[in-house]
């Protein structure tokens, strides 16, 4: 099978960005290559399809495991690393040369190195949340590189990590809790353990949360268990939601929720549970979902497939858009693959 082919068949998307200026979306998947689309295309007419994607590969040995956006930089989650790379917006161009970049601590007894499986920016501060596969949260300085903490805790892999406004930090890791952290606090602050709860507990799926989001009263979660939601204060599971599929991603949006994961839908729900669209997918798995209200509205939802799925209304799906086979100078991009990335001066933790 030929590489492009191969990309085509096997690409796997874990990562979406939006830029500051809502203007540009960024896909990053485990070939090492992040693609990039002007969010104006999807405001064309419905005959109209959107136009080709940017492409800038970082190296086969690259896995794109997450993505954030802070200032003009776009932030890449990666195995035993985090790096910024430039975002010029009027060429529309990614820097080649990294910025910045802050190697993940190896603990004496790991036997891998571990990868970085989700970030939460608190864009205020200038501080990065990192999720890793050492079970550890480390918080980083976005203005030095410098590792300020770690949250210990978590006997397995962390695949997701949230915060909020309060200095509260949420993740949820293989282990099969929920813990929320305080920024002011060396311990967790409290613990949830979802798959202790019968009513949603599904035993042939294991434990492990794969999703967790806050807003300013709710927490929802799932993962092998049922995605639910808790009351911040009290942590009681308030409402279970009924996704048949293993949960890897949930969010809060607007004033419902998006839950999708190991399924050929992905489904929003009104708060109290009321199943309101029911989105097809072509995805064997979603693991992304990005969104935003203006200056254009729409959510873009991506896994394991080869396509971008848009909603505008957030109910329905408008269209479905390629990555290989869709991208600016693609021929020429797929013959240099695995091309020589420029490394810059590694931040070392502290």
């Amino acid at each position: 099978m030929k590489q492009k082919d191969l990309k085509r068949a096997y690409n796997n998307v874990l990562a979406q960005a939006i830029s500051d200026s809502n203007q540009y979306l960024f896909a990053g998947n485990l070939f090492g290559d992040i693609f990039v689309l002007r969010i104006k295309e999807l405001d064309k007419g419905s005959e109209e399809p959107p136009g080709k994607l940017k492409i800038f590969p970082q190296g086969s040995d690259v896995d794109i495991n997450y993505l954030a956006f802070h200032r003009d930089f776009l932030i890449v989650g990666a195995v035993g690393l985090i790096y910024g790379l430039k975002w010029n917006e009027e060429e529309e161009s990614l820097a080649t040369k990294r910025s910045w970049e802050v190697k993940i601590p190896i603990q004496v007894d790991a036997v891998e190195v571990p990868d970085v499986n989700s970030m939460w920016l608190d864009s205020e501060n200038s501080i990065l949340f990192a999720g890793c596969g050492d079970g550890v949260i480390y918080q980083v300085s976005l203005e030095d590189g410098r590792i300020q903490r770690e949250y210990r805790g978590h006997t397995d892999y962390v695949h997701s990590v949230v915060g909020n406004a309060k200095g509260q930090i949420f993740s949820g890791a293989e282990d099969g809790t929920v813990r929320v952290w305080s920024t002011k606090q060396q311990q967790h602050t409290s613990m949830l353990e979802p798959y202790k709860n019968p009513n949603l507990l599904r035993p042939d799926w294991g434990k492990w949360i794969g999703a967790v989001a806050v807003n300013e009263d709710w927490l929802l979660c799932g993962g092998g268990p049922k995605a639910s939601i808790f009351h911040l204060r009290s942590l009681e599971s308030t409402c279970v939601f009924n996704f048949p599929g293993r949960v890897h991603l949930c969010d809060f949006v607007d004033d419902c929720v998006l839950i999708g994961g190991e399924h050929n839908h992905v489904q929003s729900y009104t708060l109290n549970g009321v199943l309101q669209a029911n989105i097809p997918v072509e995805h064997t798995a979603c693991y992304s979902a990005v969104w935003q209200t203006s200056p254009i509205k729409f959510i873009s939802i991506a896994g394991f497939s080869n396509k971008l799925h848009i909603l505008k209304d957030f109910r329905f799906l408008d269209s479905k858009i390629d990555m290989y086979g869709n991208v600016e100078g693609e021929e020429n991009d797929l013959e240099e693959e695995d091309e020589l990335i420029e490394k810059p001066l590694t931040v070392e933790a502290a």
